[in-house]
């Protein structure tokens, strides 16, 4: 394994993503999507504790004291962590599942549907106000990603292999103009997990070749950074001054072979990518 990447968990998870950091616990939360698995590494301690969920969880947020929300199946439900439950708030309509999704710069939890067969333009991107979820965004395909730039002024959403941008409207949390920022080759990998550090750069984990790339607020690609899995999935920045980035892998469809040639797939991983990344706004609250 590379010098510069650490391994936290070595679990071979089937689909491992939706990895969120909480000053408040100093832990990473991240879920392992095929098993119903919501995991919490303590870093500190260097634990992962694994609770099986009764449905599908694919994004998270939290807020100041812990509480945590979540994309869930068909809709949006509260996490109740004592009992490993969910509690259903509200479902969606487009898609047939919830995929990506996190905090917006005020604080509402803004999260994604997918189709199961990636029907084009079926899908769309929702914002959860109370009880009701009112659609941000439609015409979306598979989307696997969705970030802020720092300013709150811009919203990142990767759909199949391009990474859109959209002004966005923090105070009523509304999307506009989207256009195409940054068209990925097949040879990159596919585009998934999206974070966006202090400086405004684009943070991408490339599914399938291993490759991390950076982007600066341009849209040129500034660095490509190598992961000792072609799985990675998912980013997180962390950690006591956010100076880490937190990924997450999969490993469905690999049989004995596979996994024997890419031993780290389905793995928790860390680095110190010499960025920083700008503080979570919490989650609201119901």
């Amino acid at each position: 394994m590379s010098e510069d990447f650490e391994l936290l968990v070595d679990r071979q998870a089937l689909c491992g993503t939706g990895p969120l950091w909480s000053s408040a616990q100093n832990c990473v939360y991240w879920v392992d999507l095929m098993r119903r698995e919501l995991h919490t590494y303590y870093r500190d301690t260097g634990v992962d504790e694994a609770r099986v969920l009764p449905g599908k969880v694919t994004a998270l947020a939290a807020t100041r004291q812990g509480q945590l929300v979540a994309a869930a199946d068909g809709g949006f439900a509260r996490v109740h962590l004592s009992r490993s439950g969910l509690e259903p708030v509200v479902q969606v309509r487009n898609g047939d599942r919830m995929s990506t999704g996190g905090c917006d710069p005020a604080g509402r939890f803004v999260a994604c549907t997918l189709t199961h067969d990636a029907e084009l333009r079926a899908s769309g991107c929702y914002v959860l106000e109370g009880s009701r979820a009112r659609l941000l965004l439609d015409g979306l395909t598979a989307p696997g990603g969705v970030a802020w730039s720092p300013d709150g002024t811009r919203m990142y959403v990767v759909d199949l292999r391009t990474i859109w941008i959209y002004d966005y409207d923090a105070e009523r949390s509304r999307a506009y103009a989207g256009r195409k920022w940054v068209v990925c080759a097949e040879a990159e990998g596919s585009p998934e997990g999206i974070v966006v550090d202090a400086e405004g750069c684009v943070w991408v984990a490339m599914h399938w070749s291993g490759r991390i790339h950076r982007y600066a607020p341009s849209g040129d690609l500034e660095t490509v950074l190598w992961a000792p899995t072609r799985r990675v999935t998912g980013l997180a920045f962390g950690g006591t001054r956010l100076e880490e980035l937190y990924v997450t892998s999969a490993c469905f469809g690999y049989d004995e072979p596979a996994l024997t040639a890419d031993p780290y797939a389905g793995s928790l991983l860390r680095f110190r990518p010499g960025a920083t990344g700008t503080p979570l706004t919490p989650w609201q609250g119901l």
